[in-house]
């Protein structure tokens, strides 16, 4: 029973629990929650949540459970980063708001530059990604240090 207050506590630090911990106590309702913080499916949450929309609002759990939402751009941004890494180490950290765009839109996600702006700027305003905005260029440029901070102090599960 604890358990089902205790996921979305650990989900919103960051802290991912195994599919068998799930799967043994039955709460295969975060299954996708999990997937979703993961891979940085923001389609994939979306779903979970409007699947499960009553459990979890039964439960009182919902509202930290959309929070999750940012975390899921974090680490959307960061696999765009270490793809664009893998093939131009030196702009790297150069992430152009056209690529996220299209991310979002492959995971059908339909969102114009100014949305994917006032994103960005959510996720560097809460720590989750150090850099700035070079306006005239709309790129984001990423801290070459860690440009993803823990959330916390805690590491994000891969």
């Amino acid at each position: 029973m604890i358990l089902k207050y205790l996921i979305p506590v650990k989900l919103s630090l960051g802290i991912l629990p195994k599919t068998c911990l799930l799967e043994k106590y039955n709460l295969l309702e975060y299954n996708d929650v999990v997937k979703a913080l993961k891979g940085g499916d923001l389609r994939l949450l979306r779903h979970a949540l409007q699947e499960h929309e009553d459990q979890f609002l039964r439960s009182g759990v919902y509202l930290v459970l959309e929070k999750l939402e940012l975390q899921v751009y974090q680490r959307l941004v960061k696999k765009i980063y270490f793809i664009q890494k893998q093939k131009d180490p030196s702009k790297a950290h150069q992430l152009k708001l056209e690529v996220i765009v299209k991310a979002l839109k492959w995971l059908e996600m339909d969102m114009d530059l100014d949305e994917v702006e006032c994103i960005m700027t959510i996720l560097i305003y809460k720590n989750l990604v150090k850099g700035y905005f070079a306006h005239k260029s709309k790129v984001v440029v990423l801290s070459k240090q860690d440009p993803f901070p823990k959330l916390n102090g805690k590491p994000v599960n891969s």
